[in-house]
Parts: structure tokens; C-alpha cells; sequence
């Protein structure tokens, strides 16, 4: 699935997937704005990290996980003196790669200025597509108040070109593994900046339906969801009532004239089943383009409801 570029102030990157559901339009895409890359950010054990690239090195193999599927564990500070005493984080470059033992390298969106630990939102793309234009879409919602963990799935050559490598994501015991070993990555690369607790999940297309799974799989550990155009299937009678709890939150958005029925037929399942629920719109295609964004941030302070560590200002 293509879509259209959305500009993009300060980094041109872009957000966009694809689902790889048969009965889904391909959309056409451009990407002149996305090559824009940013100089590297310094990592505490070592000057030289590589940022992300418009046409990125070719991923670890995806076959065999290297690290075992362990819950990864909060990196705060022992006490407030510790968290006082952090520097700010630089204000470039904006994103940057993160390498992750046995797995692809992520794209990150750093809390510039940041000098206390941040919370974290992890991101899966759709089929065949980037995580640079989904970390770019999350950052804009979330006003960089956290880290955007965007993962890179697998290298897909069926859907690539020279100058424009696609992913997918692979899931179930895999996949837990990878969000594990790319959680403790990013505590140790920001060593007293992340506060890798609960993270936040979003997911667009197949990606939605991945951070369900994975939701409804741990809900204590992921007790709130971002569905973007996929994700709604997954919600039954069962997977409702293991994941049901007053703090829980399930937030669709819909770009496409296909996604609103099924997301406002889910909603309406898991309100009945307890769930907290809201649905979002706008008329952008099988994307997660500006228009989409916007309107997920018009219930960012619901979504976030009682999670102080995203009060904090970038």
C-alpha cells in the first residue's frame, strides 16, 4: 500500500503503511520530501551513532531472535537528585537509529531537551512499509514529550526498490521478543532518560492488529492502544474480557471509507465489555497522514488519562 506525502516542518519525514489485507486500494505514493537525514545524536557510551537513513543498511536476519522474550524492565533513576542532575538531551537531531541485538534497528524520536526520564511509545508500521513516516506521524501527536520507538520489521525485496526499502513485521513469540530486546536497547542507549515502564503501543494497518495482540497478550504491561486503520477484528468476547480494566484505553482512528464501520462495530463491543473506547476520523486514504493525526489528538488527553509521566512539556 502507497500513500501521499505529508510536509513536514522540521524533519521531512512522513507518516504512512500499508495492510496486507487483498481488498485494501493501493495508493500512489511521493516521497521526495522523505530523504532528509539528521546528524547523529550522542549516545552515552559512545560519540558515534548513526542516525536513521532514507535508504537504511539491510536489517539483522529476522529468523531467529537473539535475546530471549523477557519483560523488559523501567530505567529510572534511584532517586530525585539523580533525575535533577541529567543534562538536557541535545535538540538535534530529532530521530535516530537504534541498533537492537538479533533484530532490525529502529527509528526513535527523542524528547529534545528532555531532563528527566521519559515514557515511551512503541510503534509498529503496516505491510510493506517504513517506520520512519509512522515515528514522524507519533512525534507530531504526542509533542515529543516521549520516545517514539518505531520498529523496523523485516526486509520485504517484493516491495522494495533501490532507493525505497520496504518491512514487515513478523508477530506472535517473535515479535514480543523483538519489542523486549528494543525496550532494553533504548533504556541502555538513554541510560536515566527512559522510563521504559507500561509503554504506550500504536500500530497502523497490520501493524494495528500486531499491537492488539500484543495488548490483549499482556495488559497489565500495555494497557493502552492506538489502532490506525486495522486493528478491529481482533476484538471478541474473550480477547475483551482479558484485557477489561477501569485504566485500560482503545483508541481507532480511520483514514479510509472501509476502516470507520469496523472500528465503530468494535468500540461498541468493547464499551459493553467495560473497555474505555473512542473512534477518530478524517478523510485521508489507508494513511496516517496530518489530517489523522490532528484528529488523534483531539483525544490525546483522554488517551493519556492518568498517566502523569506525559505531562511533562518537550
Amino acid at each position: 500500500m502507497r500513500v501521499r506525502s505529508a510536509a513536514v516542518a522540521l524533519v521531512a519525514l512522513a507518516a504512512a503503511a500499508c495492510n496486507r489485507a487483498p481488498d485494501l486500494p493501493r495508493a500512489t505514493l511521493d516521497r521526495a520530501d522523505s530523504a532528509a537525514a539528521a546528524t547523529a545524536i550522542p549516545d552515552a557510551a559512545s560519540p558515534d551513532v548513526t542516525p536513521d537513513r532514507s535508504t537504511p543498511s539491510t536489517p539483522a536476519d529476522a529468523s531467529t531472535p537473539a535475546v530471549a522474550s523477557t519483560p523488559a524492565h523501567a530505567s529510572t533513576p534511584a532517586d530525585a537528585s539523580a533525575s535533577a542532575a541529567l543534562a538536557p538531551i541535545p535538540p538535534d537531531p530529532l530521530f535516530t537509529d537504534l541498533s537492537i541485538p538479533g533484530f532490525p534497528e529502529a527509528v526513535v524520536s527523542v524528547p529534545n531537551g528532555a531532563t528527566s526520564p521519559r515514557p515511551v511509545i512503541v510503534v509498529l508500521h503496516g505491510s510493506g512499509d517504513r517506520p520512519d513516516w509512522n515515528c514522524d506521524a507519533w512525534r507530531h501527536i504526542t509533542g515529543a514529550r516521549g520516545f517514539v520507538l518505531s520498529l523496523r520489521g523485516k526486509y520485504v525485496p517484493s516491495e522494495s526498490t533501490k532507493d525505497d526499502r520496504r518491512y514487515t513485521h513478523l508477530g506472535g513469540a517473535y515479535l514480543r521478543a523483538h519489542v523486549d530486546a528494543a525496550l532494553e536497547a533504548l533504556a541502555a542507549r538513554f541510560a536515566g532518560y527512559v522510563e521504559i515502564d507500561r509503554p504506550l503501543l500504536a500500530g497502523f494497518s497490520l501493524g494495528a492488529t500486531e499491537v492488539a495482540e500484543l495488548a490483549i497478550g499482556a495488559p497489565a504491561r500495555f494497557p493502552r492502544v492506538a489502532l490506525i486503520e486495522g486493528g478491529q477484528s481482533v476484538w471478541n468476547a474473550v480477547t475483551i474480557h482479558s484485557f477489561a480494566a477501569e485504566e485500560r484505553r482503545v483508541l481507532f482512528g480511520c483514514g479510509s471509507t472501509w476502516c470507520l464501520s469496523p472500528a465503530k462495530a468494535a468500540a461498541l463491543r468493547l464499551e459493553r465489555g467495560g473497555v474505555p473506547v473512542r473512534t477518530v476520523s478524517a478523510r485521508v486514504g489507508h494513511t496516517i497522514d496530518r489530517p489523522l493525526q490532528e484528529a488523534v489528538m483531539t483525544e490525546l488527553s483522554w488517551f493519556l488519562q492518568d498517566d502523569s509521566r506525559w505531562a511533562v512539556t518537550p
